[in-house]
């Protein structure tokens, strides 16, 4: 039996900074993915299907982020026959997911369409984080996360635990700003933009 223990959360921003540097990770480039998929789902029509908005933010998501960070340190990966990227040295996957909601202490993130048996696999050694402490501890182990973006663009980067064809329980979820919450600058000021009357000069 495993030992239960506490999501964690990351919320505040300089937590959120780090959590991503100790994955090889950047903010904004989970933010140019988020922007990209939820631009896609907007080109959906009344006259394409009903899933349309999901399946263009998933197709466009999961190109934004191997265009995002794939090169020396993230590879293109399709194990088990699902579309993540990975890095060997961190032992990290990434994935994209359409969910129903994000960043929401009250209500976890579940997936809008069911995960198969490729994404349960994927995220089965997930399962160690809630090993007994008494167990040895894994150093090849691969860790797998979503990237999970509901309808209105909000994301976070969570590790989940697939059963059943959602998302049963979570190791750690990242929550990143909200679309109205962030700085496109990223904290650097140097190329904040001054609000300026202009001046009208008679020749």
């Amino acid at each position: 039996m495993y030992d239960m223990v506490p999501t964690l959360i990351y919320r505040e921003p300089h937590a959120v900074h780090r959590r991503l540097a100790e994955l090889g990770l950047t903010l904004e480039g989970l933010n140019k993915a988020r922007h990209v998929a939820l631009g896609a789902s907007t080109d959906a029509t009344d006259f394409h299907p009903a899933n349309a908005p999901g399946m263009f933010a998933y197709l466009h998501g999961t190109w934004a982020l191997r265009n995002e960070f794939c090169g020396e340190v993230w590879q293109k990966d399709t194990e088990h026959g699902v579309e993540a990227i990975r890095n060997d040295a961190a032992k990290v996957k990434v994935m994209f997911a359409n969910v129903d909601i994000a960043c929401n202490d009250e209500q976890p993130p579940k997936p809008r369409s069911r995960k198969g048996a490729g994404s349960e696999r994927a995220c089965q050694c997930n399962l160690f984080g809630l090993l007994p402490q008494y167990a040895p501890q894994q150093h090849d182990i691969w860790a797998t996360y979503y990237l999970m973006m509901d309808a209105d663009g909000v994301a976070e980067l969570t590790r989940p635990i697939i059963k059943g064809n959602t998302f049963s329980s979570y190791v750690e979820r990242i929550y990143l700003p909200k679309p109205d919450e962030m700085d496109v600058t990223d904290g650097n000021t140097e190329h904040d933009v001054v609000e300026m009357d202009p001046v009208v000069v008679r020749k």
